[in-house]
């Protein structure tokens, strides 16, 4: 039973770490594993320090989280946008070939 449990954990550990990293969480987890393994006695004289250096590391992670989601919005909206406008100018351009009494319609510069 120990080394089933063993064996997953060691299966999982790989993924954890994948998942850390993509969470853009590896700075804040190597500086916790490094201050309770290499650097235990600063660690302990400064807690309070080592503390507030471990939760802004894990505040700029969440301000860049927001960033991103902020950026990916915009580039939503902004895309919307010029869609609404090309569907807009088809419009005006249909609208224009139906008063001219053309079949034809000019579809330069949409796309």
């Amino acid at each position: 039973m120990m080394f089933m449990t063993i064996g997953i954990g060691l299966f999982l550990l790989p993924l954890l770490f994948r998942l850390a990293l993509k969470l853009r969480l590896g700075i804040p987890m190597l500086y916790t594993v490094l201050m309770l393994t290499v650097f235990h006695g600063w660690y302990q004289a400064h807690t309070a320090l080592a503390d507030g250096i471990f939760f802004a590391l894990i505040g700029i992670v969440a301000l860049s989280w927001v960033v991103t989601l902020l950026c990916r919005l915009w580039n939503l909206l902004e895309g919307w946008r010029e869609e609404r406008a090309m569907a807009e100018l088809l419009a005006c351009r249909v609208r224009q070939a139906r008063a001219a009494g053309e079949f034809a319609i000019n579809t330069d510069g949409l796309f």
